[in-house]
């Protein structure tokens, strides 16, 4: 039997969303190892970064993913909603199989029945129409037995997997323990995502430094190295931007200073001089990364806001774009501005964390994707 040969415009797009598959496999499976290094290191998990990683693989219709990271919520205490398991059902709605496997009794244990109740009701009454419907089993039948087998859990056992998970959360936070750098966990996989982002910030910024344990407390003028200025932070504050000297407990506003052996580099007195920036703690960061993400356009900037950053309200501070695409386009970090200041944050954190920051650096490398398929950790 002859086959009909393809037409070159729609080979080049069957190619392309081979591409883009590949792509969006490897970058779920970055976020899921680094998740998989963050159990290793016993850190408190958030619902959102479950759900965030689940609804992507909703999208892309990676179902192994969405299954291994339900398993993995229910194992670290938190109780699964009802967004979460749609985000669940649609990873296997969008996959080729459409079957979807059976949870664990602790996983079942743990979704709450008080949104779903009024679905499964009216899911079972469009089951049940005619026998001729029932005999022909498809995926979105599928889905609805899913459903119901999921919600026959009680709302007092999803109240307990709740409490339980506060009470870890505050049980870690109350120790106060730092681990050095050179004791992180990492997995194989993030490793060579971090071994590949310092060898890319190194040809983007030749002779790059970032010093971190310079800075001294104004009041007594003791130098604090990079780890008493972390342990001086408030945990879980989003508006305290100081630490605490661990000698004479005074507060204040650290900062850290980024050279490198570019002429063109925009320091904090012009080219070719140190920039230098307020070191923010990760809370606090995050809170203003999400301003941006989450919106568009973020407006002019207050006064005191601009005093904090230690820079003028010029023209570059006066409007940010939003969104991810945003924060990693090369003019987003250029200058010496509020950008500049969040960018270089996250390429300190993340290197003190260990965690992979080479998405950050896309921008600078348009025709070429820089996080691609690897091999699953042994």
């Amino acid at each position: 039997e002859e086959t009909t040969p393809k037409s070159p415009l729609g080979e080049e797009l069957e190619n392309e969303i081979t591409k883009a598959r590949a792509i969006a496999v490897a970058q779920i499976d970055l976020g899921y190892y680094t998740l998989k290094m963050m159990r290793m290191r016993k850190l408190p998990t958030e619902s959102i970064t479950y759900k965030a990683l689940i609804e992507a693989c909703g999208r892309c219709g990676i179902s192994h993913r969405a299954n291994l990271l339900m398993e993995m919520m229910t194992q670290d205490g938190l109780a699964l909603d009802s967004e979460t398991y749609f985000c669940f059902i649609n990873a296997f709605s969008n996959n080729e199989g459409g079957a979807i496997p059976a949870l664990t009794t602790d996983a079942l244990s743990e979704i709450s029945i008080d949104r779903e109740s009024s679905i499964v009701s009216a899911s079972t009454n469009n089951m049940s129409t005619s026998d001729g419907n029932r005999s022909r089993p498809d995926k979105r039948g599928s889905i609805m037995v899913g459903i119901q087998n999921a919600v026959s859990s009680t709302i007092a056992a999803n109240r307990r997997a709740f409490r339980t998970a506060k009470q870890k959360r505050m049980k870690r936070l109350g120790r106060r323990r730092l681990t050095k750098q050179s004791k992180l966990s990492v997995t194989k996989s993030v490793k060579t995502q971090l071994d590949m982002g310092n060898a890319i910030l190194e040809d983007l910024y030749p002779g790059i430094k970032t010093d971190t344990s310079s800075d001294a407390c104004p009041k007594c003028s003791c130098v604090l190295d990079e780890d008493s200025i972390i342990l001086g932070w408030k945990p879980c504050e989003v508006k305290d931007f100081s630490t605490t000297c661990p000698s004479c407990k005074h507060k204040f506003i650290p900062t850290f200073s980024v050279t490198c052996n570019l002429d063109s580099f925009m320091g904090s007195q012009g080219k070719g001089t140190p920039l230098y920036c307020d070191y923010l703690s990760p809370w606090v960061l995050l809170q203003e990364i999400r301003g941006l993400i989450n919106t568009d356009r973020v407006p002019k900037l207050a006064v005191k806001a601009a005093k904090f950053f230690g820079v003028e309200d010029d023209s570059n501070n006066v409007e940010i774009k939003g969104g991810v695409d945003a924060i990693i386009d090369p003019k987003f970090r250029d200058g010496n501005g509020i950008n500049a200041t969040l960018w270089w944050n996250m390429i300190v954190t993340f290197r003190r964390f260990k965690i992979p920051f080479t998405f950050l650096l896309q921008g600078s490398y348009k025709d070429q994707q820089l996080i691609m398929p690897l091999l699953e950790d042994m």
